[in-house]
């Protein structure tokens, strides 16, 4: 006989789950960081050509999304050796700050699921609160989580670490345990497992998602899905699973 789980609450994080805005971001930050790549010495056996450059490069970007902007600029910025300045992040942050308030789209499909799904929802993210806010309203999503918005830039250390789960659990006054968290990346995973929430890694906006549905799967997620039209059902099984 089935009996109800103790799940009772969904928290989402922003980028990637609510709003498709990651594929922005890492457009626009490998279109400004490609120029200042150094120049290919001779006979460098780490790169071939400026093609397969960029592509590491995109890679390179494309796997820490999800990320601090900082974090994730500063480990480029020491992998390829491009001597970045103060005034160049700055620059970066207002790039991806503008292009995803401007260009940001509601990840196709999640309205709806949002509807259909019954339980009291949290936002937990890394971007900062200002950005979170400007992007769920310009996608018609900000009543859905209006005074339930958790910012790590508020609450403590970034994804991994659980701290921005964790206040999204403290918000609602529940044990994290009751919560279903959904992530997109293998930052966000991992930190919503620390937090001891229940687990969905969504890998439908992702430029690999076979790839990364497995890197979802290894960081902790119980199931990883890449369409919305799936999300309802998996919030049920969870809820009601034995």
């Amino acid at each position: 006989m089935m009996t109800r789980q103790s799940i009772t609450h969904l928290v989402c994080d922003c980028d990637g789950v609510l709003l498709d805005s990651e594929s922005i971001a890492l457009r626009v930050l490998h279109r400004e960081l490609l120029p200042l790549l150094p120049a290919l010495a001779a006979g460098d056996a780490a790169y071939s050509d400026e093609e397969s450059r960029s592509a590491a490069l995109h890679a390179a970007i494309a796997n820490r999304l999800g990320m601090y902007t900082d974090l994730l600029l500063d480990e480029v910025d020491a992998e390829f050796e491009l001597g970045l300045s103060v005034q160049q992040v700055e620059h970066l942050h207002e790039s991806v700050g503008r292009a995803c308030g401007e260009e940001a789209q509601p990840v196709p499909g999640i309205a709806e699921a949002l509807q259909a799904i019954r339980l009291p929802r949290a936002v937990a993210s890394n971007s900062d609160a200002p950005r979170i806010e400007s992007g769920l309203r310009r996608c018609g999503l900000y009543a859905q989580f209006e005074g339930r918005i958790y910012s790590a830039h508020d609450v403590g250390k970034p994804k991994p670490a659980p701290d921005v789960y964790l206040a999204a659990a403290a918000g609602f006054g529940i044990d994290p345990a009751r919560c279903v968290a959904v992530d997109d990346s293998v930052t966000g995973v991992r930190a919503a497992a620390a937090a001891g929430m229940h687990v969905l890694g969504f890998a439908g906006v992702a430029h690999d998602r076979k790839a990364m549905a497995r890197q979802l799967l290894a960081a902790g997620a119980s199931k990883v899905f890449d369409d919305m039209k799936q999300f309802p059902q998996l919030i049920c099984e969870l809820v009601w699973l034995r």
